[in-house]
């Protein structure tokens, strides 16, 4: 439905350019993934997808990146309706990947070598079951995945068994819970759990091989991971020496639905071990994230928020000794959240990833002076590595207006290479005029500083008038960033002849902790403000924004925005709501994360104190106000807003 909604405005507008780039030219353009490199830091590899629109299918291929030229190559060929996934090296020259054939229910590990011309692979797997979040440690030949299990069984075998068991006996689909959360996001907790699975390799007659059994790490312990279901293969790591593990997991108990806490956990590698997982914080009720080992010393990094309940809390960087069990926080002052850590060769420095003012940033903190370097000023920042063979980070950068592309910053000159793509994406993105976008700051609530964008079409003409679309992003705790999405594209509606406004208002996540926590207890004062004033200033500034053609779209906390705003404001030519918040007490009483409405309302829904914030800020109780044509776009799938606030929002309408 999203996409017949951005199809119906491209046709509002007359607009020539080289190609549109409209909402079918969005989903058909090849996605480039995550770039990984070989030891000698000659070549990656990584996976592209595209999707075929007549056939209603996807394919998936791999690319092979020479990090001498820059130069791409095909490393498989795509075949539609295949996958060619996750890739990672062996060793030098062997490429292991997940392979799904056409017929196949289940994916499976194939290698290749990447010198033979033929580039013929051979499985490495015959599992069971559904395996992912793949690692190969060089030094003991260890492959690590997950796997969905029940906790109990050794092995993946013995799950399958369970599982044809199960569906031969059972006669119902019913579930059966006691405790909550039942279901998390959209999907229902299962009485399997993820667990983490370790198994050695070794290469016979030149091909690698399975040596024994994947074990099961996690059997017995009551832990879990990845975490379930938003969890990945940034919830654990391997040491450099392969002798030890540390994962992230969140122990299952009644309160589950209330908190945020989640652990980092170290459980012993060695042969003959078979201690329990040792918790390295514990003791702190919040959550913790992306550990990441020192390459030599062994010491492990990782991010730590401290407020319970709370999922936008700042991420602080933690290392901890595991000679003198010592936890140290460095940069404690440093007002930015990263996402990503990455330990330099002689461990003296610590790269991280953090979002900076609409931007995700690389940055380089010095461990002895605890001093910070900006890397990169621009874009967005994702899937850091270093480079062994060289003195250099590989990464992926995307924009407004082009997807990942893999670049390489020279650590001693502070070069930034782009690195060429795949003929395909290439050929696709020479067809469009992706615009530039332009930033504005102007002075919002509290007096504080407020960032906006501007996308303009192609060839816009000064002189004339544009409609506009104002964006409003959801979390609340998120921001308009200048990256690629295949979501909310800015492209999309500045090609049909819109100028996209785009600010991101207190609450969103990029400006300090103090901006971002201002939202607390205040979901429509200080953000709508921002709001208001910051379209009257684009109004003002930008000569050209037709005033009164003014369509205001929002997803999620979006949406609940763009609710609200129909029962006070009557400015907005057109309203879009997706996937939002009708009622904020229906939401508290359909929700799967209870600790959400209760830090940002300040309790739960049905403590007086807490009601009135609840009802000051639910859109339903303005209905009678609502004056704006509006569009609603709702669904099943996110699980955390249902459907029953769509029909909400109909009936009201009508």
């Amino acid at each position: 439905m999203l996409l017949r909604f951005f199809a119906a405005i491209a046709l509002l507008t007359s607009f020539t350019m080289a190609r549109p780039f409209t909402p079918h030219e969005m989903v058909t353009l090849q996605r480039p993934g995550g770039v990984e490199p070989n030891p000698s830091g000659q070549f990656a590899v990584y996976a592209e997808s595209e999707y075929i629109a007549d056939q209603d299918k996807t394919q998936k291929s791999l690319y092979l990146l020479n990090l001498k030229t820059s130069a791409v190559e095909s490393l498989t060929t795509p075949v539609l309706g295949e996958s060619h996934s996750d890739p990672l090296f062996l060793d030098d020259n062997h490429v292991a990947y997940l392979w799904k054939k056409t017929g196949e229910e289940l994916s499976q590990l194939h290698v290749l070598n990447i010198q033979r011309k033929d580039k013929t692979a051979y499985a490495l797997t015959e599992f069971p079951l559904a395996f992912g979040d793949i690692k190969y440690n060089r030094e003991q030949q260890l492959l690590t995945f997950s796997s969905l299990v029940y906790p109990n069984l050794d092995t993946l075998q013995q799950t399958k068994d369970k599982d044809d068991e199960i569906k031969d006996s059972k006669k119902d689909n019913a579930l059966v819970f006691d405790q909550l959360m039942v279901r998390h996001w959209d999907t229902f907790v299962p009485e399997k759990r993820n667990a983490i699975f370790a198994v050695s390799l070794e290469v016979v007659d030149g091909q690698y091989k399975l040596k024994d059994e994947p074990r099961n790490l996690l059997k017995g312990t009551g832990l879990q991971s990845p975490l379930f279901p938003l969890g990945g293969a940034s919830d654990y790591v391997v040491s450099e020496d392969g002798t030890e593990i540390a994962f992230v997991s969140k122990i299952s108990t009644r309160d589950n639905a209330w908190q945020t806490s989640q652990h980092i956990y170290t459980l012993s590698l060695e042969k003959g071990e078979h201690g329990a997982p040792v918790a390295l914080n514990d003791d702190i009720p919040a959550a913790s994230s992306s550990p990441t080992y020192a390459p030599k010393s062994g010491r492990l990094a990782y991010l730590q928020m401290k407020v319970p309940q709370y999922e936008a809390d700042r991420n602080r960087i933690v290392i901890y000794d595991q000679q003198t069990k010592d936890r140290l926080e460095v940069v404690k002052d440093w007002d930015r959240s990263p996402s990503q850590l990455v330990f330099s060769k002689d461990e003296s420095v610590l790269y991280a990833v953090a979002e900076e003012n609409g931007r995700n940033k690389l940055f380089a903190i010095d461990l002895t002076t605890e001093t910070i370097t900006t890397l990169t000023n621009d874009h967005a920042v994702s899937g850091v590595s270093f480079v062994d063979g060289s003195n250099s980070l590989l990464f992926t950068v995307s924009s407004m207006n082009h997807p990942s592309i893999a670049h390489s910053l020279d650590l001693a000159t502070g070069d930034l290479r782009r690195h060429d793509t795949s003929a395909g994406l290439k050929a696709r993105l020479e067809q469009y005029s992706l615009a530039d976008p332009e930033e504005f700051t102007f002075e919002g609530a509290l007096h504080d500083p407020v960032h906006g964008w501007v996308v303009k079409p192609h060839g816009l003409d000064a002189d004339k008038k544009y409609p506009v679309a104002f964006y409003i992003h959801g979390g609340p705790q998120g921001a308009w960033g200048d990256s690629w999405s295949t979501r909310w594209n800015y492209q999309v509606l500045a090609s049909a002849g819109y100028v996209v406004v785009a600010i991101n208002p207190h609450g969103s996540t990029g400006y300090g902790q103090k901006f971002c926590d201002a939202i607390e207890k205040n979901w429509f004062t200080y953000p709508y403000e921002d709001l208001m004033i910051g379209l009257d200033v684009a109004l003002e500034k930008y000569g050209y924004l037709d005033a009164d053609r003014v369509v205001a779209l929002g997803a999620s906390y979006g949406a609940t925005m763009i609710n609200y705003m129909n029962g006070h404001t009557d400015r907005f030519k057109a309203l879009v709501s997706h996937d939002g918040i009708f009622s904020t007490l229906n939401a508290y009483y359909t929700t799967d994360e209870l600790y959400f409405p209760e830090r940002e309302f300040g309790g739960p829904a049905y403590e007086p104190l807490a009601r009135i914030t609840y009802e000051r800020f639910s859109p339903s109780n303005f209905v009678h106000r609502w004056k704006t044509p509006t569009l609603v776009i709702h669904g099943n799938i996110k699980e955390g807003l249902f459907c029953r606030g769509c029909a909400s929002m109909i009936i009201s309408i009508y």
